[in-house]
């Protein structure tokens, strides 16, 4: 008896009116629709373009050339004040790619996070982001029972977790540190490139000037390649450098540009694997948005990019086999607005 008029003391303290006035708080949502144009969609060298354009069985019947996208996005923020009196964050984040021309390449992304306050200008971050499947291409693959080699779909999943602490180190500069693993699952008869990774990130965001804001993110990782079906080592170390620089114009609106430098050196030291054996690659990609001040919930946002890889190998061939580039353009439209959640 007394363990039942505990467990309803606690109901009832748990369901006062205390406890949904904590609930009490907007939830902000944002939806978006980005139509966009890209070229070099598989991300081709200038070897395998030729080759498709000579080929049409090359890539299984894909068109190469490029692609118009659709990207549809759904946001939800809400951030009642469970503990303390402080903010905890709640965000929801769903994405859709469909590739007009290249249906086999289209995909979806989910990711879910917390952010709570500590107090102070301190917060703890933890999130979950997955992508089910993705398309790479149709890469060659060789049986090693009959020497038949065939061209097949390769697919595969991706998904991380992450914790991070941000705090404020002065009046506009802020760092964060974080954690991530993540995971890539390849499916057969590709399940050999499986690859667990470990990450490291640090976020640096200077506000220091009126018409200048800054945010700088270096990323150190190790991939583990997970694989159980022959003696290759494809794993790797890397490094990522992501500026971002946003200035303010006339009007209040913005400009931004966006930066990414990647670095990537292959571990294997094994000389019957040219394809990894030695091989380093960077790569840079630079986004330019146009960010209006519309006054309103409407979001019209123009952008273009570049993204340029190169690679360095003992062996020629793949040095020309594993780079490429290609460029985007498009012009994302959003609207957002706010629920009200009041008890």
């Amino acid at each position: 008896m007394r363990r039942l008029l505990l467990i309803a003391l606690l109901f009832g303290q748990l369901f006062s009116q205390s406890f949904f006035q904590k609930l009490a708080a907007p939830v902000f949502y944002e939806l978006s629709v980005k139509p966009n144009f890209q070229s070099n969609p598989l991300n081709l060298s200038s070897i395998e373009i030729l080759k498709a354009s000579q080929d049409s069985d090359y890539l299984n019947g894909i068109a190469y050339s490029s692609s118009n996208v659709i990207s549809f996005t759904g946001k939800l923020n809400y951030s009642p004040r469970l503990f303390a009196g402080r903010k905890t964050r709640f965000n929801l984040q769903i994405n859709h790619h469909s590739y007009q021309d290249i249906p086999e390449r289209s995909y979806q992304s989910y990711s879910m996070g917390i952010r709570q306050s500590l107090g102070k200008y301190r917060y703890l971050d933890m999130g979950y982001w997955i992508l089910p499947e993705y398309y790479l291409r149709n890469y060659l693959i060789r049986d090693t029972r009959t020497l038949l080699s065939s061209r097949e779909v390769c697919n595969f999943g991706t998904d991380r977790i992450w914790l991070g602490l941000q705090h404020r180190v002065s009046k506009k500069n802020t760092i964060e540190y974080r954690i991530t693993v993540r995971n890539e699952i390849y499916q057969a008869p590709f399940s050999h490139y499986d690859m667990n990774m470990l990450e490291g990130d640090l976020k640096l965001v200077v506000g220091q000037f009126k018409a200048l804001s800054l945010v700088t993110e270096f990323q150190y990782g190790v991939a583990d390649n997970n694989n159980e079906y022959d003696d290759k080592d494809r794993s790797y170390k890397y490094l990522n450098i992501r500026p971002s620089l946003t200035m303010k114009m006339p009007g209040r609106h913005r400009i931004r540009l966006a930066g990414r430098y990647d670095q990537r050196a292959y571990e294997s030291e094994q000389n019957d694997d040219p394809l990894h054996a030695g091989r380093y690659q960077d790569e840079v990609r630079i986004e330019i948005s146009l960010l209006p001040n519309l006054n309103g919930p409407f979001l019209v946002e123009p952008f273009a990019g570049y993204r340029e890889r190169r690679v360095d190998s003992s062996d020629p061939a793949v040095r020309d086999l594993k780079s490429f580039s290609r460029y985007w353009f498009g012009v994302r439209f959003g609207f957002k607005s706010v629920i009200d959640m009041y008890f």
